[in-house]
Parts: C-alpha cells; structure tokens; sequence
C-alpha cells in the first residue's frame, strides 16, 4: 500500500493516519514503514521529521540542562 512506485492518495495517507491511531500497532507500523526498504520516499521523510525534532530538542534540552547544573559552581547564584 505504500510502496514507492506510485504517488500516495489521499485515501492511503488517510489510512496511514488511522492506523497511527490505534494503540501499540502504530508503533510496530511506524518502525516498519520507516525501516522498509520500499516504503514512498515522502512517507519515509514524514516519518523521519518527529525523530528529528525530538532529538533536536533533547539535544537542546541537555545543554540546557548541563548550563543549570554547572553555573552554582561558576559562581552563579542558584535559585530554590
């Protein structure tokens, strides 16, 4: 259904979106669909930007994170 040969309707990206829905199977489509070798190359970009944003913000959040830690021991004042 999205294979990579033809162009996605309207009713496989409806589809896609009602599988997305449901519970524990999104999760096994999601990681099938996004490591198959076939799967339409802008369904495989769709699913790579929420992995993308996530790391990006994880990334921002630990630096984030690594400045609070360490500016008490820079002389800092720390706020409780």
């Amino acid at each position: 259904m999205f294979n990579s040969d033809r162009h996605l309707t309207l009713g496989d990206w409806f589809v896609f979106h009602l599988l997305m829905v449901i519970p524990v199977v999104n999760i096994i489509i999601y990681i099938i669909l996004l490591f198959s070798g076939d799967t339409n190359p802008s369904l495989r970009s769709y699913l790579w930007l929420p992995i993308v944003i996530i790391a990006v913000f994880l990334t921002v959040l630990l630096i984030l994170i690594a400045i609070g830690v360490s500016l008490p021991q820079l002389g800092g004042v720390m706020l409780v």
